[in-house]
């Protein structure tokens, strides 16, 4: 539609330049034609005017008046002649081609000649003007001064004085000068209307060819390119300029293509990389729109895809609001972070579409666009979205793991028993086959056979304890006890690895207020993160004490320690540096989840090779200051 367009303005235009060089040059040519006409008419009437005037001087001088009557009247006679007198300096007619114009006064034709003039003043040189009489008509009218000779001073006085005895006035019709002139014109302005039309498609034909058609295809391209057809190339046809332009057009084309090619595959390998991460995750932009997300954050909102949640509004997905939340009664990281509080933790609970409600754990951080731009409105929130209900599936899960890992050692536990049993039985069987009267050796049998069974049932209900979930409240849980019981659980794995055991437990027997099972699963981590710190064997040494307030339980080993470049990392999700390479990477982060949902605290006290030292600290439940902060 464009390319037509401009084809319209430029035949248009092309036309109008044409035409108006062609009236142009016309209307030079009739004004050049008619000065050429009326000078050959001059030049002609001039000779003319010398013969008639030759032959009105011979008359003039012979006193033959009738045969300058008939000289005037043969020429006014003569085809395109209309009319021809002489005049007198004073403007009276004194011969004339048609008789009644006799002895009139035309002082009028003298004005015209020459305006202002006197007897005395006229001038000496023919002139030639066209006219157009009162009567309609156009001439062209020849005045022709006679001058005043030697001959002529007995009746015309001197010339001095006297310098023109009379004017010879000879019109002739203009028509067929006009007419011709206008014929001419014609037959130029058809010629030329031939060759503006002809130059006018030679142009546009060019126009079409070497401009239009290109720009139309580079138009068709561009248009097939904005729409996203990034394969769409312009054939390039020549060497000149517009073929240079399809040329670039098609290496700009192309580097589109590879740049989104290029963005393509970053983008895929972004949501790839986050999909990867088990909790949820969204990027939201400064206009609440989410602009990507991750699979889990995907099924923590109930949808199909992460990619129908973007562009959708935080809020909207959040809780189903259709506006932004008051920052007053919701943890908004929009409103909240700053270059002060770059990163924000809170608790949500996420409203589904179809009305369930989740209960997740937030870390929002802020990540600005550009470099030294503006943070209050160039700045995207990240949020990594923890589903609780996960939280503590992957902690149920990491318990099973490391139960697995007890496997050899439990049934090593109960395999001794359990034999002692066996062998006390058949003995019991050979006593009852001999003899049924020595009771009291059978007795003996039957109490190693209790004691034995009453074994194997501690070690099920140790473990028993250990793969239990944990309980939704706190109770009062031993420190001692659970250290031993849990470490009695481990000791066939510890002897394996030939790993010595030095246990330094607080005598006045600290309690706390936790869940048993978590804390069996803190000192269970801790104890076989030791084991693998120290494959070729070691020393294990387990620690508590009562120190103020709080609760200390110190966990060291003289294994190969913790670089420094990687303490920082110890605790992040999924991150494992295990000497056996067989590490989740998530034991030390549940430990520590652990240890603060039970208002605790977990420290590396010392991590150099021989000695590394995990130091827990929880509020002392016997404590009364710690019981009154309970109570409140």
């Amino acid at each position: 539609m464009s390319t037509q367009h401009l084809s319209r303005r430029f035949i248009v235009f092309l036309f109008g330049v044409l035409g108006l060089v062609s009236v142009c040059f016309l209307l030079m040519f009739y004004y050049f034609y008619n000065a050429q006409i009326a000078d050959e008419r001059t030049q002609a009437s001039h000779s003319v005017s010398l013969l008639l005037k030759s032959s009105l001087e011979g008359a003039m001088l012979r006193r033959d008046l009738p045969g300058l009557r008939d000289i005037i009247g043969d020429l006014g006679r003569q085809e395109g002649v209309k009319e021809v007198m002489i005049l007198n300096p004073a403007g009276e007619v004194r011969f004339a081609s048609r008789q009644e114009r006799l002895g009139q006064m035309e002082a009028s034709i003298i004005q015209q000649f020459c305006p202002n003039c006197t007897a005395a003043s006229l001038p000496l040189e023919p002139v030639t003007r066209f006219f157009t009489p009162s009567h309609g008509g156009e001439l062209l009218r020849t005045f022709h001064p006679v001058r005043n000779k030697q001959e002529c001073m007995q009746c015309h006085g001197s010339p001095d004085t006297h310098p023109v005895n009379g004017i010879l006035v000879v019109d002739y019709d203009a028509a067929p000068i006009r007419q011709k002139g206008w014929m001419n014109i014609l037959i130029l302005a058809g010629a030329g209307v031939v060759a503006v039309l002809f130059s006018a498609w030679a142009a546009w034909w060019f126009m079409q060819r070497y401009v239009l058609q290109p720009v139309s295809r580079l138009h068709q391209a561009s248009q097939a390119l904005s729409q996203g057809d990034l394969t769409t190339r312009v054939p390039v046809r020549g060497s000149d300029e517009m073929a240079n332009l399809a040329t670039t057009f098609n290496h700009m084309a192309e580097r589109l293509q590879h740049g989104h090619q290029v963005l393509q595959s970053r983008e895929q390998f972004l949501q790839g990389l986050i999909d990867a991460v088990p909790d949820g995750v969204r990027v939201i932009d400064p206009y609440f729109q989410i602009v990507v997300a991750n699979r889990a954050y995907a099924e923590q909102c109930g949808v199909a895809s992460a990619e129908s949640l973007r562009q959708q509004y935080c809020y909207k997905v959040t809780y189903q609001r259709d506006t932004p939340c008051p920052p007053s009664l919701r943890s908004c990281p929009l409103a909240t972070l700053s270059a002060e509080q770059p990163t924000l933790k809170f608790m949500e609970t996420l409203q589904r579409a179809d009305g369930s409600l989740l209960s997740t754990e937030v870390y929002a951080a802020r990540l600005p666009v550009t470099a030294g731009a503006d943070l209050a409105s160039e700045c995207l929130v990240v949020e990594s979205v923890r589903d609780m209900d996960k939280a503590v599936q992957y902690s149920h899960e990491q318990k099973l793991a490391s139960l697995g890992e007890l496997a050899a050692g439990v049934a090593h536990e109960i395999h001794n028993p359990l034999a002692s049993v066996r062998i006390a039985l058949q003995a019991s069987d050979r006593i009852l086959d001999t003899s049924q009267e020595n009771v009291t050796e059978l007795k003996d049998y039957l109490h190693l056979v209790d004691e034995q069974v009453e074994q194997c049932l501690d070690v099920t209900h140790r473990l028993m304890k250990l793969g239990a979930l944990a309980s939704g409240h706190p109770e009062l849980v031993e420190v001692n006890t659970v250290i031993r019981e849990t470490l009695s659980l481990l000791r066939f794995e510890r002897e394996q690895k030939g790993i010595g055991e030095s246990l330094q437990l607080d005598a006045s027997n600290p309690r706390i207020l936790a869940a048993d099972n978590d804390l069996r699963m803190i000192i269970l981590n801790l104890v076989q993160n030791a084991f693998h710190a120290m494959p070729e064997g070691g020393l294990l040494c387990v620690i508590s004490r009562k120190q103020g307030a709080s609760v200390e339980i110190r966990v060291e080993d003289t294994g190969t320690g913790i670089p420094d470049e990687i303490l920082a990392h110890i605790f992040d999700p999924f991150f494992s540096r295990r000497h056996d390479q067989r590490g989740t990477g998530l034991g030390l982060t549940i430990t520590r989840t652990l240890v603060k949902q039970h208002g605790g605290q977990i420290q590396v006290a010392e991590h150099a090779a021989g000695k590394t030292a995990f130091m827990l600290h929880f509020p002392d439940a016997d404590d009364v200051q710690n019981l009154t902060q309970e109570a409140a």
